[in-house]
């Protein structure tokens, strides 16, 4: 069964992936890392040569790990907008569980503040702007989002909400 987690940057998709899949022993395909590896460029050098330059990159990405995980046991950790374009959400719903790790904007800026990682999507915020971007992002997003199979609150997430979702009718 491929499991895709979907949600704003910083609600924690990768850290649950990785746990999950230790969990349950699923693969774990981190869909950015994937895209850097299939591409031969960052994720920052994609959005740089444009926003649409890197979400056919995602979209893309999204297919063929669909495709080499069909069948298996997979958890992958997609980018935040990616079930916001072209047909990717569909594509999810289609091809196995979508989860959406939901998280108020107040705590996406403070997972933010605190990532090692870089987000280009923030990089020319000020600081002083960011709330207002995120709660912006997360109302034009909410509505893919939305469409998930299930949502799980990102801030009182644990393994055994997981562990009823995997063990649910539509986890089989």
């Amino acid at each position: 069964m491929l499991i895709f987690l979907v949600g704003m940057p910083g609600v924690g998709k990768s850290y649950w992936m990785k746990k999950l899949s230790r969990q349950f022993g699923y693969e774990a395909v981190d869909m950015d890392r994937f895209i850097e590896q299939h591409t031969g460029k960052t994720i920052p050098e994609l959005f740089a040569e444009s926003e649409m330059t890197f979400r056919k990159a995602e979209q893309e990405a999204l297919h063929l790990l669909t495709n080499r995980y069909a069948g298996l046991s997979c958890i992958i950790s997609t980018g935040g907008g990616a079930p916001c374009h072209f047909d990717n959400m569909d594509w999810m719903l289609k091809h196995g569980a979508v989860i959406y790790l939901e998280g108020s904007a107040a705590f996406i800026q403070s997972r933010l503040a605190h990532s090692k990682v870089a987000r280009p999507m923030f990089t020319n915020i000020a600081p002083d702007e960011r709330l207002g971007f995120i709660e912006t992002l997360v109302a034009l997003r909410s509505p893919f989002y939305e469409k998930a199979t299930y949502t799980v609150d990102a801030l009182s997430a644990t393994i055994a909400i997981f562990a009823g979702l995997f063990n649910s009718p539509h986890s089989n």
